[in-house]
């Protein structure tokens, strides 16, 4: 499944891990990326105390959306639940916003 990843207040989320991580941001990236994508709903980013400087857990507050297309680029669930009929996602757009 092909992922697209965009994050708005990016220099914030920047900042962060800058201030906070070990990682990378690169590896924070993906991390976010893994995360959102177990919990859609989670609404935050949590950097776990074995990545982080001071061996704390820290959090950084987000809001996300994810759409999910099928292989013609057709957006899934999108109000017609009747017309996915349990098709698998072949694609996900992911917006993460940092405020």
């Amino acid at each position: 499944m092909e992922i697209n990843l965009t994050i708005r207040g990016e220099e914030k989320f920047r900042a962060f891990v800058e201030e906070h991580a070990l990682i990378g941001y690169d590896a924070a990236r993906s991390d976010l990326e893994e995360q959102f994508l177990a919990d859609e709903k989670a609404g935050r980013y949590v950097l776990a105390p074995e990545k982080a400087k001071d061996g704390q857990e820290h959090v950084k507050p987000c809001m996300g959306v994810c759409l999910a297309y099928d292989a013609q680029g057709t957006q899934l669930g999108g109000g017609k639940a009747y017309l996915d009929k349990g098709q698998e996602p072949a694609r996900k757009d992911l917006t993460i916003v940092f405020m």
